[in-house]
């Protein structure tokens, strides 16, 4: 499932236990998830889900929900 497999990447990149990454998290919310720890999610996503997110909704992607949709639609 797309949306475990986002939150397993946020997770790694993040090094942070998996628990903490829920729907509702967004960057700033914990330490790890600044600006440099979200270009590494998305970097990572982009390598491993075989997907290129567009330049322009790059800086809406801030929360697990918002990069979870990006990925379903760009999947699809």
């Amino acid at each position: 499932m797309i949306e475990t497999k986002v939150k397993e990447i946020i997770a790694r990149v993040l090094n942070v236990d998996i628990a903490l990454i829920t729907d509702e998290l967004s960057s700033g919310e914990i330490p790890q998830w600044d600006s440099v720890g979200n270009l590494a999610i998305i970097s990572t996503i982009e390598q491993e889900l075989d997907v290129e997110f567009p330049l322009e909704d790059l800086f809406d992607l801030t929360s697990v929900q918002s990069i979870v949709e990006e990925v379903k639609s760009l999947q699809s």
